[in-house]
């Protein structure tokens, strides 16, 4: 009797859905930002250089995976920032087995500290209505949500 007098909560009010909305506006916003600054790369391009940038050589599937971008996707990204000049391939000998590193160049360097810093005005503005500790906490918290679902759901990318 009880539950059918309580009222359930709707997903549109859950948490789930907040992270949900606030990844989808991030991401239309990033793309319209990247457009409007006339930048040489797309969102999706900056973060696969950032994570390069600050992670080192890596292979495509290591990078997919950590990026939660399928192989495919990751691919094409990666093809569009070899034609540029931005990356390159390097074959490696892994477990036996010959593996293409990818590496950013001279040029890919360049573009992306360009980016950064252009970009790095907006990250400012908006982190700047939030104290250390909220954004400490907010990371924390994004982290946490994700390890939970990790040990719940498994994802395949």
């Amino acid at each position: 009797m009880e539950q059918e007098t309580k009222q359930e909560k709707k997903y549109t009010e859950s948490l789930f859905y907040e992270v949900y909305l606030t990844g989808k506006y991030i991401k239309k916003m990033s793309a319209q930002h990247f457009k409007n600054l006339n930048l040489e790369l797309t969102s999706e391009e900056f973060s696969t250089l950032d994570f390069i940038y600050h992670n080192g050589n890596m292979c495509q599937r290591d990078l997919a995976l950590k990026m939660f971008i399928n192989r495919a996707n990751m691919g094409k990204i990666l093809n569009g920032l070899e034609e540029r000049g931005f990356l390159t391939r390097i074959v490696n000998i892994k477990c036996n087995r010959p593996v293409k590193l990818i590496s950013m160049t001279k040029e890919g360097e360049e573009v992306y500290t360009k980016t950064l810093e252009t970009l790095r005005n907006t990250a400012e503005r908006a982190c700047n209505k939030f104290s250390e500790e909220e954004v400490k906490i907010l990371i924390q918290g994004m982290q946490k949500m994700r390890k939970c679902l990790k040990e719940i759901v498994e994802i395949d990318i």
